[in-house]
């Protein structure tokens, strides 16, 4: 029998700097290795990324805006919608997925 895993532990935590501060930010796994992937492609360290996005945050948690924000960016390949989904918790109304 399949075995369920909770949520919970689903969730990996890790500090990350934001400016001056040392926070914990709690994200799945995939969610940590494209964020790893995302700052590198765009030249920043982590903590430099986590930043910019706590930056761009107008609406959300700070892990909610780093989920859309990986989220759009993946789909469409463009800093700036992910910067609007981080801003807004929404797509671009003229967001189209890359195929």
């Amino acid at each position: 029998m399949k075995q369920l895993i909770s949520a919970d532990s689903a969730l990996r935590t890790r500090n990350v700097r934001i400016g001056d501060r040392r926070t914990s930010v709690r994200l799945e796994p995939a969610f940590w290795q494209v964020l790893e992937r995302v700052a590198k492609k765009e030249g920043l360290t982590i903590h430099a990324l986590c930043t910019k996005i706590d930056e761009w945050n107008e609406a959300l948690s700070l892990t909610a805006a780093m989920r859309v924000f990986l989220l759009a960016y993946i789909w469409s390949g463009s800093i700036k919608y992910a910067v609007f989904a981080a801003r807004t918790g929404n797509m671009p109304p003229a967001f189209q997925p890359r195929d």
